[in-house]
């Protein structure tokens, strides 16, 4: 069905950018929904495709003639792939970039809520993206004793904007100043967790509102990964947490984190970094994990000799 919104955007050359990587019927979803609401009649839709062995590239081919494609090496990640989005964009004359992620269906209007505040205000400004039930929102928060606090419930629509540190990147509309002003988000050591909060908190430190815009409403599908899981989880064992330091998809990603870390808190940040580590000791010596692991070991060697 038809859902084209009556709104108008007063930017030009507006590129919206969604990374994505072997979801061809979330991508599909995304992109459907797009074109009800009208979006490709006034901004460039670029899909970043990091090397999806799915099908998704000649879905989007096929599917979405309007849409552009740039393609990965499936090595890019999140940020990796933004990072890519939005050199394009600026090459094409961007004088606003939105975030996109795939799982993300804004409602009729929020886009271009979001880009006419972002040019308005010069800020960057995020929308809030809700989880069935809201079980969890997507959107943005402050940092308290050096870590990323998210907001613990979802403001009402009717709410005006308001400032934060940082936000999430589902949804958010970045205008020309900021890129111009911080740069683009670092995509190296941060390859997929907090990618898109150390960006938007460095544009806020530099002296660019960040805006959360309870108005610009989105369903997002409930990220059930690792990325948020605690370390009490029962699905973690002590060896999963000792093998995501060395796993992009968690947010304890050693070196995203690290980066992360003195990125945002200098010096302070390597204090954190150590006791995120003891902490990962710690929990396996409580597990009994590795004593157990050296008696089965010592066994296995007397049983030898």
């Amino acid at each position: 069905m038809e859902v084209v919104s009556n709104h108008t955007v007063a930017a030009e050359n507006v590129w919206i950018v969604i990374p994505v990587h072997n979801r061809r019927a979330t991508t599909a979803r995304c992109l459907g929904h797009l074109s009800e609401l009208g979006v490709s009649a006034w901004a460039h839709v670029l899909v970043v495709d990091d090397g999806s062995s799915d099908g998704t590239r000649s879905m989007l081919e096929h599917d979405f003639p309007w849409v552009q494609v740039v393609a990965g090496n499936s090595e890019l990640w999140w940020s990796g792939a933004i990072r890519l989005g939005m050199v394009t964009a600026i090459q094409g004359g961007a004088s606003c970039i939105v975030w996109l992620n795939d799982d993300t269906l804004p409602q009729c209007g929020a886009l271009e809520h979001l880009v006419n505040l972002a040019i308005e205000r010069s800020s960057i400004c995020g929308g809030v993206s809700r989880t069935s039930s809201d079980t969890f929102v997507y959107s943005g928060g402050v940092m308290l004793r050096r870590w990323p606090e998210r907001l613990k419930a979802a403001p009402r629509p009717e709410a005006d904007p308001f400032s934060v540190e940082w936000l999430h990147g589902n949804l958010v509309a970045i205008p020309a100043v900021a890129w111009r002003r911080v740069g683009l988000n670092e995509s190296c050591w941060m390859k997929h967790s907090f990618a898109d909060i150390e960006y938007t908190l460095r544009a806020h430190r530099a002296g660019i509102p960040v805006l959360i815009v309870p108005a610009a409403q989105a369903a997002a599908d409930y990220n059930d990964s690792a990325s948020y899981w605690s370390w009490a989880d029962p699905r973690l064992s002590w060896w999963d947490v000792l093998g995501g330091f060395g796993s992009p998809k968690v947010w304890w990603y050693l070196p995203g984190l690290v980066y992360f870390k003195f990125a945002t808190a200098g010096a302070a940040g390597a204090v954190d970094c150590v006791w995120v580590c003891v902490k990962a000791l710690l929990l396996g010596v409580f597990k009994g994990i590795p004593i157990r692991r050296l008696t089965q070991n010592i066994n296995t060697t007397k049983g030898m000799s």
